[in-house]
This record gives structure tokens, C-alpha cells and sequence, in this order.
């Protein structure tokens, strides 16, 4: 368990691309007969690491980039087609012009389908899928919120105890929508990389209480981060 911090306030843009480079260079360390499972968040945070990674692909051998599969930490439980649907916002982001660029195709792309049928939305099905690819992160991109959540683990909330399964639902999150499918906690903490992305001033306080000895994951869950193999935190708060 290691965590280093880049610091962005002299240069978002290398910052980021320091941080891309990274995920890639977990990857090529990985056993050549594995999957290479990339975990992707939603929100503003992520859209300036989405655009270095896609700069950074052009540097990486096609039968690295074959081997990559895209999942979900977190996602609304809306429709696909929705504009608050996570991975709709990162296939027009990055996924559209990787696919246009051959560096992957649609089958390395495995969104969370809400199935409102399903007590728990597809969850089980969605960790049915991951474990077919080793059942964890390689890489787990998690941007910061302003109370310090991760994902869709928010502090004090139930979901932070989840330990049976890979993917958990609920329906009654603190910030709308109140719909939401979040990775477990072990599932994030089993990460080979956990990039975090604490950026802008609206951050500080969960910045503080991230770098709090004294704090708990409980009530920080980006805490929880820094239990993956090694941490990797983005941050412009110095």
C-alpha cells in the first residue's frame, strides 16, 4: 500500500498525463494472459484524465490495448441514453474516439445496464461479468467528492458495509440522483491502482479530511482509496 500525490497547481495537463502514463504502466506489468480491467468514475473530475489517456494510447502496442476492458465504479440508475448516464458521458468523451481510432472496439466496453426488474438492478449479473475477467480492478479511477465520497460510497452511508458483493444498488443517495450502483468497498480497495482525483476549491474540506490521520473512512470514504495496492492522488490544493 503505497500513495503518492501529483501535484496539479503548477499544470493540470502534465499532472494528468503523469497519471495516465501510470495506468498504462500497471498495465504492462500485469501477466500477459490476463485481462487489463480499467474501472472509470463520471463526473467533471474525470474529463481531463479521459483526454490523457486517450493521448497516451497512441504510445501503447495494439496488443496492450486489445486486452483492455472498461467498467463502471459508479453509475445512475438511469438509462444508457440518459444525459445523467455516467458511461454515456465517458463514450462520448473518450470511448467514441478510441473506437474510431481502432485503438479498441465495443466489445472491451461493459456499462451497468439498470434493470428495474431486478431487486438489486443487475448488480449481481454486472459482478457475473467483472469476475469473468479476474473479478477486479486493474486500474480504479475515483474522483473526490465535496463530502469526501468515492464512487457511490458516501460517508455514514449503509453501502460502506457491503462486503458480499462485487456491485451493490440503493435508492436513497444524499446527492440526486437518489438512484445509484457503486462498487463495494473491496472491490475498490482490491485495485492494483486507485487514481484519485481531488481537484478544485470546492474539495478542500474533504482534501482535509482526506490527509486527517484522525479521520475515518466511515466518514471520508476517499480514505478507502488508499488501500489499494498503490494510490495515485491528482490533486490542485497543494
Amino acid at each position: 500500500m503505497a500513495v503518492r500525490v501529483i501535484d496539479a497547481k503548477q499544470g493540470l495537463d502534465h499532472a494528468l498525463s503523469e497519471a495516465a502514463a501510470a495506468i498504462f504502466d500497471v498495465c504492462i506489468k500485469q501477466a500477459t494472459d490476463t485481462d487489463l480491467v480499467i474501472g472509470l468514475c463520471g463526473g467533471r473530475s474525470v474529463v481531463g484524465l479521459l483526454s490523457a489517456l486517450e493521448k497516451e494510447a497512441v504510445r501503447q502496442p495494439a496488443e496492450l490495448l486489445r486486452r483492455l476492458h472498461f467498467y463502471m465504479v459508479d453509475e445512475r440508475l438511469v438509462p444508457l441514453a440518459d444525459e445523467q448516464s455516467n458511461f454515456g458521458g465517458l463514450k462520448r468523451q473518450l470511448f467514441d474516439s478510441l473506437i474510431e481510432r481502432k485503438f479498441i472496439d465495443e466489445s472491451q466496453l461493459h456499462p451497468f445496464v439498470p434493470d428495474p426488474s431486478l431487486p438489486d438492478w443487475g448488480c449481481s449479473r454486472y459482478g457475473e461479468s467483472l469476475k469473468q475477467r479476474g473479478g477486479k480492478f486493474t486500474v480504479a479511477v475515483v474522483g473526490v467528492g465535496e463530502d469526501g465520497h468515492i464512487a457511490g460510497l458516501f460517508p455514514a452511508h449503509p453501502i460502506l458495509k457491503e462486503t458480499g458483493a462485487l456491485f451493490a444498488s440503493f435508492t436513497d443517495s444524499p446527492k440526486p440522483p437518489a438512484g445509484r450502483m457503486s462498487a463495494a468497498p473491496p472491490l475498490l480497495t482490491s485495485a492494483d491502482l486507485a487514481i484519485v482525483l481531488v481537484l478544485g476549491d470546492a474539495k478542500r474540506g474533504a482534501w482535509r479530511s482526506f490527509n486527517d490521520v484522525s479521520e475515518s473512512a466511515e466518514r471520508c470514504p476517499a480514505k478507502l482509496a488508499t488501500r489499494a495496492r498503490e494510490c495515485l492522488v491528482v490533486t490542485d490544493l497543494g
